[in-house]
């Protein structure tokens, strides 16, 4: 009966401390939220305000950082052993032997108290293993470097693609008017008799797929904000405004070698992948020391005290060797296990400096192609509205047809907004090649 109760109170404790620790996670988070929401003034917002509100506030940057303390953690843990340890021990209480419980008063009782003063000296593997954790410590810090990076491109990936969006808004709301004021035209044609009642059907139908389309790029505008606002780490209830991005700055393509290079010697991932590889022969090192014979060189001197009198101080300098007879192959299967880190991390390189040949060679192709682009599609444009003037005039002086003015106002609103494309495209694909070639500025944050 006792039992069932203790464990029922002991569930109920633990029901409300889970209870408790939800809403303490729950309310942090609401915290963060509004601080996130708080950071976005109300006033259009430049590429470099979007990304240091993404800096500040999206979750990777935040999971990287703590990744990079742990690293560091993990250092000091492997140099301890470096410098001088001191420890203190103190035990209150009683002793006895059975069958006696209770001993008598004043008997058995334990009052000591120890000081230690220890010094490794030497330890063979120590050097490995500080070495293993230093290169650990690269590989994460480089990793959040890149992670930083990438969401710097992604930032500005997402910036441009809403300023693209919203652009497009207007070349759908200049195609609706286009198409309203050729069903006008149609209607009073025919209302004077110019023209058959039923040529105001195609009129109605060009007029209903230009709505459509405004449809889409509004839609599209909502989606490319709710992008921007997740990549920023704001609520999805922050209003946010773009300012308009000044034009990309027009600048020598690199050659393929020399960018490959130049990307191998910063990308992030790179130094990463290396530092990785380093840290795997350390530890394949470290493995095959542990086979033995393990050796270390330690030195100590202690104060012993007894009912808090110093009873005696005691000091040695010792050597200590061990040699491991058999553990079952354990320690081989470490060795084992090591060797195939090590060959899967320079496995994991090879792979990341074939990735960021490919990453270079695509960048520079697509600023090639988008700066095309944006002169082909601004021809585009004007040959589209001279052959949409040339169809409105045929139409009105009643020697040309509807259908080639319906076809003309579409292919006029196609060309501009394949220009809107062109123009943001082309200022994506100079942000993707600063990421590329591992120069992507990134904004200070405070």
């Amino acid at each position: 009966m006792w039992e069932l109760l203790r464990l029922s109170a002991r569930a109920k404790l633990g029901a409300l401390a889970r209870v408790a620790a939800m809403l303490a996670i729950g309310l942090a988070a609401a915290e963060g939220l509004l601080a996130a929401e708080a950071a976005v003034p109300a006033r259009p917002l430049s590429l470099a305000e979007c990304t240091v509100i993404a800096l500040e506030h999206n979750p990777q940057i935040g999971s990287s950082e703590q990744g990079v303390i742990s690293a560091r953690a993990g250092v000091t843990r492997a140099r301890s052993s470096y410098y001088p340890q001191l420890s203190s021990e103190v035990v209150e209480g009683f002793a006895g032997s059975a069958p006696s419980l209770f001993p008598d008063s004043g008997t058995n009782r334990r009052d000591d108290a120890s000081v230690v003063f220890g010094q490794t000296l030497w330890r063979r593997g120590r050097k490995e293993s500080v070495a293993q954790s230093e290169a650990s410590l690269r590989a994460t810090e480089f990793g959040r470097a890149s992670t930083v990076q990438s969401l710097v491109e992604l930032v500005a990936r997402n910036y441009y693609a809403l300023l693209a969006a919203s652009q497009l808004v207007g070349v759908a709301e200049a195609g609706v008017a286009s198409a309203e004021g050729h069903r006008e035209q149609v209607k009073a044609r025919i209302k004077l008799g110019d023209a058959a009642a039923v040529e105001v059907y195609p009129a109605e139908d060009d007029l209903a797929r230009a709505r459509l389309d405004l449809i889409d790029a509004r839609s599209d505008v909502r989606l490319a904000q709710a992008r921007l606002k997740n990549t920023m780490g704001v609520p999805p209830t922050t209003e946010v405004q773009l300012a308009e991005s000044p034009p990309g700055e027009e600048g020598q393509t690199p050659a393929l070698s020399e960018a490959v290079e130049a990307a191998l010697a910063r990308r992030p991932e790179v130094l990463a992948s290396q530092a990785s590889t380093s840290a795997a022969g350390s530890a394949l090192k470290l493995a095959r020391i542990n086979r033995g014979p393990i050796a270390d060189v330690s030195g100590q001197y202690a104060w012993d005290y007894t009912e808090w009198r110093l009873r005696e101080r005691t000091w040695d300098v010792l050597l200590n060797f061990a040699f491991p007879i058999f553990d079952g192959y354990a320690r081989k299967a470490d060795v084992l296990a090591a060797e195939a880190s090590l060959g899967v991390a320079q496995a994991d390189y090879q792979q990341t400096v074939n990735q960021v040949g490919l990453e270079v060679e695509d960048a520079l192709v697509e600023v090639e192609r988008s700066r095309e682009r944006v002169v082909a599609s601004a021809a585009s444009v004007a040959a589209a509205e001279a052959r949409l003037a040339a169809a409105e005039g045929k139409y009105r002086q009643g020697i040309g047809i509807l259908i080639e003015v319906i076809d003309a106002r579409v292919a006029v609103t196609q060309a501009r907004a394949s220009q809107v494309r062109a123009r943001y495209d082309y200022q994506t694909s100079l942000v993707g090649v600063q990421r590329a070639l591992g120069t992507l500025a990134v904004p200070q944050t405070k």
